[in-house]
């Protein structure tokens, strides 16, 4: 069993789409008057609108739980409306308005609740990290009563997704059809950038660890581990071997004291070159995203770490230290960069003003 909460604005539209005949029966309710939807929804809007203070802006809690296939033959309306119910008591859903529809337009069979977020005494039901207890309570009925659970990701039907939900699962059917044809990173950043998906690393300054991946699309970025557990960076590159991983030094922009303060080659400057943009082919991101995707390297305001291309990494891993150059004429053997003689140091550095 698999739940999906959401909040919404509108009794009407949702009562509406959950209680269509065509394609539903209503099981359960309690608290409503069951003329017809209309009434069912001005039932339930009057008594958000009774809320004292401030009003919400989504009254409305919308639930759809979705059962395996394997479950059809055992789902009475009867075990339904017990599994909505206890799945709404483990979740604060209680002393509240509530309608409960099953709906037998898909091959699944799946139930949807439409509940008041205002209970019958006027307090707001609390949302504290509902999504997160959402799921702890399908995986905890459907072991109680004997469910079987999802087999993953690939049962999930595509047809059905929207906004970012349809992006993630593009970017991890994408990802999953590329990794048996690559042998290191940077064969998986050119296949998924001819589908139109960016890549980016993130590294710690501090350590110079690389500490993560992110996948974008359509200027929607997750991390690999959002999308699936094995998409981590931590498992992407054991399956590679640790092939880009190994020699990765961060290297901070610090000015070098040679004569004319050239600087040491760095990421920043790695990220930006050229070689980069041959390498890869970044997707543009949403105005304030943290990365950018021209091949280069940004960092989080007020954090350690930065996120780059598979060409500053790989720029890394062939040279992470680039010996500085030193300019200036005439001889002088220190390694320092400067003069032997200590007067010319003396000229160079900041006089004091006097008081």
């Amino acid at each position: 069993m698999m739940g999906d909460l959401k909040k919404r604005a509108s009794f009407a539209k949702l009562v509406n789409y959950v209680n269509n005949p065509k394609k539903a029966r209503l099981i359960d309710s309690k608290d409503v008057r069951l003329d017809d939807n209309a009434a069912i929804a001005r039932s339930m809007q009057g008594q958000a609108d009774d809320k004292p203070g401030r009003k919400l802006k989504n009254p409305v809690y919308h639930i759809s739980l979705d059962f395996a296939h394997e479950d059809t033959s055992k789902l009475t309306d009867d075990m339904m409306v017990e599994i909505a119910r206890e799945y709404m008591r483990r979740m604060g859903i209680t002393n509240t308005q509530y309608i409960v529809c099953r709906h037998i337009d898909k091959e699944h069979q799946h139930l949807h609740i439409v509940a008041n977020r205002v209970d019958n005494n006027g307090n707001t039901i609390c949302d504290s990290n509902d999504n997160v207890r959402n799921v702890k309570v399908c995986k905890a009925l459907t072991r109680e009563c004997g469910l079987h659970f999802s087999k993953g990701k690939m049962n999930v039907k595509r047809d059905r997704l929207r906004g970012k939900d349809k992006v993630k699962y593009q970017i991890y059917d994408a990802v999953k059809a590329a990794l048996p044809h690559c042998s290191s990173w940077a064969d998986l950043c050119d296949k998924l950038a001819k589908q139109g998906i960016g890549v980016h690393f993130k590294l710690d300054r501090c350590n110079g660890n690389i500490v993560g991946v992110s996948f974008t699309k359509n200027e929607i970025s997750f991390s690999g581990s959002r999308i699936d557990r094995s998409m981590s960076f931590n498992k992407l590159d054991k399956l590679f071997e640790n092939r880009i991983a190994e020699g990765v030094v961060w290297q901070p922009r610090m000015q070098d004291k040679s004569f004319e303060g050239r600087t040491s080659s760095t990421i920043q400057d790695m990220a930006t070159s050229n070689h980069a943009e041959d390498t890869f082919i970044g997707q543009p991101l949403s105005a304030g995203a943290e990365i950018d995707g021209n091949g280069g390297g940004s960092a989080e305001s007020g954090s350690n770490i930065v996120q780059v291309t598979i060409g500053a990494l790989m720029e890394l891993c062939v040279q992470p230290h680039q010996a500085r150059t030193l300019s200036g004429g005439g001889g002088g053997g220190n390694d320092n960069g400067w003069g032997d003689n200590d007067n010319e140091k003396d000229k160079l550095k900041p006089k004091r003003r006097k008081r």
